[in-house]
């Protein structure tokens, strides 16, 4: 029996550590005809998943948004959302989850398709529920592959931190773009064309922590350095 229970935990411990993106899916917790919630489980099989920033979204195949969401933090926090919804059951909708950890430097990209399945339980009697089409492992792209990306994170500073009213970025661009995100992953603000040591003000934020995430010209992530306002 304790042979069995040591190598049952070195398998969990290696897929916790080798995880991949490609592990990860669209998966559907519960369901009913106008509500669905979903789950992923990127914070058990991206390593550092506890750094992970999703952004949700669900779409109509003609392209109307139903519902949007950014999350953060724990297992639970950050890989399970639950929205309504007016989508007819006979129609589809397109599900995508992008998952940026700034620690391992990836991008995971998830996109798939929820359909409402009918099951036969009794001869002529049928359950319904949202269900993944194909259940589609991510794709991983490496946000840290170019070395231009890699040294600008290490160079670029935030100051002053902690803060009251303001912060300034100092590194080596001249304009920057980056969203500014509470300890929830929620959006809070959106800045472009912001120039080196131009005065970013956050004086109507509350006191505690930030996330600043930045992008490039193709409004990709690239990284996230942290704020503090006091």
């Amino acid at each position: 029996m304790k042979k069995i229970i040591i190598v049952i935990l070195f398998v969990f411990s290696n897929l916790v550590v080798f995880g991949q993106c490609s592990m990860v899916s669209v998966q559907i917790s519960s369901s009913d005809t106008s509500y669905i919630q979903l789950y992923h489980a990127g914070f058990f099989n991206i390593p550092s998943g506890f750094a992970n920033i999703c952004e949700w979204e669900i779409t109509t195949f003609s392209g109307d948004i139903i519902y949007q969401d950014t999350t953060s933090g724990s297992a639970f926090e950050q890989g399970q959302v639950l929205f309504n919804h007016s989508v007819p059951i006979t129609d589809s909708l397109k599900a995508t989850i992008v998952i940026t950890n700034d620690i391992e430097g990836i991008i995971c990209t998830i996109n798939d398709t929820l359909y409402w399945k009918e099951t036969e339980v009794l001869p002529g009697s049928f359950i319904g529920n949202w269900d993944v089409l194909s259940s589609n492992g991510g794709v991983e792209e490496d946000i840290t592959s170019s070395n231009e990306i890699a040294i600008e994170k290490n160079m670029i500073r935030l100051f002053p931190s902690p803060t009251q009213d303001y912060f300034q970025i100092e590194g080596n661009q001249a304009i920057y773009s980056f969203t500014i995100l509470n300890l929830n992953g929620q959006i809070l603000e959106t800045f472009h064309n912001i120039r080196k040591l131009q005065k970013v003000d956050i004086s109507n934020f509350s006191t505690g922590m930030y996330f600043v995430q930045f992008q490039d010209e193709a409004n990709r992530n690239l990284f996230v350095k942290k704020i503090i306002k006091k």
